[in-house]
Formats: structure tokens, sequence, C-alpha cells
């Protein structure tokens, strides 16, 4: 065996220090970290100096005039090492403009979009006073988001701290970016020598072992609509990172894509097909070649039209509702509209959760339309009730239909402007309640194959894959949670299918 040169031992040492100055620096200071900065505050000017005694101009916000008002846009971020999650929050983040007081709040900015959504819906961003207190929302890493705060009285950016408590982590004041620092110019100097130094060395070209984790060929995955987003975007960044794998994923009924799977399979064996099928909860027990493996844990919330005025049901409200006791939402203090239904098709695993968690074994209406408006179908059926092969497409029809309830994954409804997300008994979906066994309406989503997969096969890898930290934060963002994340917990919903 040949020893490395010295010179390839100094470049690599040189390389290593640099590198670990660069962590110590940038990750010491604490792995969970919330950093903010004051990006603008400024008074707005109403009258022109010249024309004061020619007119004279108030602010107005909710027929309330405004009095030293002024602006002030703050960007909050995840700048730490590690994600954030709601259990991190010992005490909510709260913002405080000494000597001023809270009027308004919008956020005009988030990476992810959603994040918006969730700081904002069910009144999450609480002012009080000179206080705004947010709501306890995960960030991933490098996560961010921005608060553009109306005011009154007078401050300076100065007096504007953000304060909490982050278990594990702390609350920073970051300064406003002029640009690298020198500290920061200085060692990527450095590392970008050593490293060019260190490839020069090394040069021999030949070329380096593929990444333990790939693995070349062409994989299906299909099923879930409700995971289906999630489930192209890991495979996208599977195949950026394995460039001799390629991945097709398409949506189908849950039950549909087990089905397949067991057929395929059946004519294949003993040789299982390159073929995966997701599915919204575990498999029917007739299927007993399939074998599957937890990957995430979805929540689903049940939605409607805000035209029927409805922002909160109790269970029992609801399973009154789908078993036909109300006809018109006013009999739920709603406004005046008839309550149309839009649901998933028979095959769909959302729809046998929906009735076996929520409806307790319960039923839907029977299919009586095909425009989700009138009975065109049955018209002697008591009740409007559509079904869609989609997740997507059940949310933006009961966008479009006054009167429309119907349910689907949780971060769907945030992408229409007419649909409520409604509360269950005062409650929002959410994985504390799913755990203390108050939420009913969840899945886990489990990737079934036709037997075990071969090792080493892109099946085999591509599974594992989706515990890694790629698949976990793609996950996150969309508001599911990984299985990886549960699975060592005792109160874990991730149990093997």
């Amino acid at each position: 065996m040949t020893l490395p040169s010295t010179e390839t031992i100094l470049a690599a040492a040189g390389l290593l220090a640099t590198a670990l100055i660069w962590a110590v620096d940038r990750f010491l200071p604490g792995r969970k970290r919330i950093g903010y900065r004051v990006q603008m505050d400024t008074a707005i000017g109403m009258n022109p100096q010249a024309a004061h005694s020619v007119v004279q101009l108030r602010l107005l916000r909710a027929d309330r005039e405004i009095t030293g008002a002024t602006l002030a846009l703050l960007r909050i971020e995840n700048d730490g090492s590690k994600d954030i999650v709601r259990q991190d929050y010992q005490e909510p983040l709260t913002v405080d403009f000494a000597g001023r007081t809270v009027v308004g709040v919008e956020v005009p900015d988030s990476n992810p979009p959603n994040l918006a959504a969730m700081l904002t819906r069910n009144g999450g961003l609480r002012p009080d006073g000179s206080r705004l207190t947010l709501p306890r929302v995960p960030l991933n890493k490098r996560n961010h988001f921005k608060l553009l705060v109306l005011l009154s009285g007078t401050g300076t950016g100065e007096r504007i701290t953000l304060e909490g408590f982050l278990s594990g982590g702390r609350i920073v004041r970051n300064a406003q970016r002029r640009g690298p620092q020198p500290v920061s110019l200085a060692l990527g100097s450095v590392f970008i020598i050593l490293v060019g130094l260190l490839g020069g060395l090394q040069l021999s070209g030949s070329d380096s072992p593929p990444r333990s984790e790939c693995a070349s060929g062409r994989l299906t995955v299909t099923g879930s609509s409700a995971f289906a987003r999630v489930t192209s975007l890991i495979s996208t960044a599977y195949e950026r990172q394995c460039p001799g794998a390629e991945i097709t994923v398409t949506e189908s009924a849950s039950l549909t894509a087990l089905q397949e799977l067991n057929s395929l399979g059946g004519k294949a064996h003993p040789d299982a097909p390159a073929r995966i099928a997701v599915s919204d909860g575990p498999a029917p027990r007739s299927f007993q070649q399939l074998r599957g493996q937890p990957a995430g844990v979805v929540i689903f919330s049940v939605v409607a039209n805000k035209d029927t005025g409805i922002h909160n049901l109790t269970l029992r409200q609801l399973r009154e509702i789908y078993a036909g006791k109300y006809r018109n939402w006013s009999e739920l203090d709603g406004n005046n509209q008839e309550i149309r239904f839009v649901s998933r098709t028979s095959n769909s695993g959302t729809r046998k959760v929906f009735e076996q968690k929520v409806l307790r074994g319960g039923t839907e209406p029977v299919a009586s339309s095909d425009d989700c408006r009138n009975k065109d179908r049955i018209p002697s059926a008591r009740f409007v009730n559509c079904e869609l092969s989609s997740t997507d497409q059940l949310v933006a029809e009961v966008n479009r239909v006054p009167g429309a309830i119907g349910y689907g994954e949780m971060s769907a409804a945030t992408k229409q402007p007419n649909v409520n997300r409604l509360l269950l008994d005062g409650g929002e979906p959410d994985i504390e309640r799913v755990r203390q066994n108050t939420y009913p309406f969840w899945a886990v989503e489990n990737f079934y194959t036709y037997g075990p997969p071969k090792d080493g096969s892109l099946t085999a890898k591509f599974l594992t894959y989706l515990s890694g930290d790629t698949a976990k934060n793609t996950m996150r963002t969309y508001g599911h949670v990984p299985c990886a994340d549960l699975r060592a917990q005792p109160d874990s919903p991730c149990a093997q299918p």
C-alpha cells in the first residue's frame, strides 16, 4: 500500500483545521438558535411639509386614527444547525416594541411559503399593547419569515426585542447584513486554496467510488395523492444525488395502488417488480405478500367553503352532518347555505381514514352529483355529493362550490383562498393532539413492496433514503411528521404495518 505524501497529509490537515474553525465559529454558539433583525423602522409621513396650511391628512385603520404611525419590518429565522419543533418553545416568541402600540401585522414573506398560513391562521399573531406574541411554529434549518408591523407612538428599532425561551437553544439579535465578515472571507479563502491543493495532489484520473446510498435502475412509486407531492420532491432529490436512478411518481387511490402492486408482484414472483405503492394507513390483510415501511404521519383536516360561515365543529356535529341530520348550515349557526358534500372515491385511503377514525365506521352520502352543485346523477338523492380522485381536486372544488364540505391533507387547504380549515372540538390539527389521542384524523403513510426488496436494489436504497435528512426536511416543510423522528418514542404512532 502506498502511503500518502507529506504534502497531501499537510494539505488535508490544514483543510480539516480550517473546516473545524469555521464549524466552531458557526455552530458552537447554539445548535438551536433563532436569530432576528430589524430590517426597517420608519415613520409614515402623511403631510407634505410645504402644505401644512392647505391640507391635513390622517391615517386610519378600521376607522381608528393612528397617531405617530411607524412601520417596522422584522426578519426572524432559524440560523442554528438543528431543526426547531413546537415542543422546543418553553415560552412562545414575543416581540416587544417598547413605547409603542401594535396596531396591525402582516406576514409579507416566508420560506417555506406555508409558514405564513401557520403564523396567521385562527388569530395566531396576538398583539397586546406594545407586545406581539407569535404562535409556536416549527422552523427547519434556514426557514425564515418576515413581520410587517404597523405601530403608533414613539420608539426606535434599537428598542425592538424578541423574547422567549428555547429549550436547549437561544434567541439572538443579528447585526444588519452588509456583506461577508472579514473572518468569514479569510477562512473561505484559505479553505478554497487548501481544497485546490488537496485536489491537485490527489488527482489520479480514476473515478471516485459511488455513494453507498445510491443505486441505478428504474422505479415506479404510485399511490396516495395526499403524499404524492412530498414523494415526488424526495424522488427528485434522490435522482439528483444518484444520476443512475430514474424514479417515476404517479398519483392514484391508495387501494388501487395496492391492488396493482399485488397483481403485478404475483405475476413476477419470486422476483418483486421495481414498484412501490404508497398507502394512507395499512394495507388490507388479504394482501399477505406486501411488506410495508412507515414513512411519515400525515395529519388531515376537514375543510369547508368560507360562505358556510363555519369555522369550528364538534366531532358529534360532524358525524351528525354526514349522517344527514342537517341540511343547511344555518342549523349550525352558519350562513343560509345548503350543505353539499365533496368526497374522495371509494378506493381512496384518505376516505377510508375519514370514515373509520372520524365518522367511527359511518359512511358518506351516496354519490349523487357529477358537478358538485346539482343532483344530476341521482335527482331523488337527499344531498348533493360528488366524488373526486385526488386531494387537490377535492380542495379546489370545496373552494368553488358554495356550502361545500370535504377533507384532505392539512397543508392542501392553504392554497385555496375560499376554504376554511375547520377546528374539531375547538382544536387544530397537531401532532401533540395526535399523541394525546384528542385528534382522530391522521394516518401513517406506508411504502409497500411485494415481498422484501433485494439488498442493494434501487427499491431498497430509496426506502432507506426516506429516513435521511433530505427526506425528513421535505416532509416537515409540508406539515408531515417523519416516522424516523418518532420511532424511539414510546407513544409513537408509527407502528410497523
